[in-house]
């Protein structure tokens, strides 16, 4: 049978069935963009690089060999390093009192005021990601030791 000589109800059917294909064309392409936008972008959160990579002028590595890495870290007063990630095992040495603000990517973020003199040893879970800025008017010096 001709195409032509088919009745308006099934032309009619066949166009509606198009349109709903081309609709949920529409919908799929534009759930699956956005899972890859917001996607990538909490995998970039997880995976963000390391602190001397990520601000290398606030994070000096001061020593460095196959299992140990000594970083000296400065923030001038109202200073920002960028997001950064540590991993699991690392020891941190306050050389200065310092008010820093600690923030994560999804903007909350926490107020710590480490005193000069005082360490805290960290073990088990690596830090995602988070940046620091020091919130005082003093320089905010940390000594950090990780363990690779």
């Amino acid at each position: 049978m001709d195409r032509k000589a088919l009745p308006n109800r099934n032309q009619e059917k066949i166009q509606e069935e198009k349109s709903m294909i081309f609709k949920k064309l529409i919908v799929g392409t534009s759930i699956l963009t956005l899972s890859i936008v917001f996607g990538t972008a909490a995998s970039a959160a997880e995976n963000a690089p390391s602190a001397p990579e990520a601000s290398p002028d606030v994070y000096k590595i001061l020593a460095e060999n196959d299992q140990w890495r000594v970083i000296e870290a400065t923030w001038q007063p109202g200073q920002e390093d960028n997001f950064h990630s540590h991993p699991a095992d690392r020891v941190s040495l306050f050389t200065t009192d310092c008010k820093l603000r600690l923030s994560k990517p999804d903007g909350t973020y926490k107020d710590v005021n480490p005193k000069a003199g005082n360490a805290k040893a960290r073990t088990g879970k690596p830090v995602k990601a988070h940046k620091a800025k020091n919130m005082g008017n003093k320089v905010c010096v940390i000594k950090i030791v990780e363990l690779k």
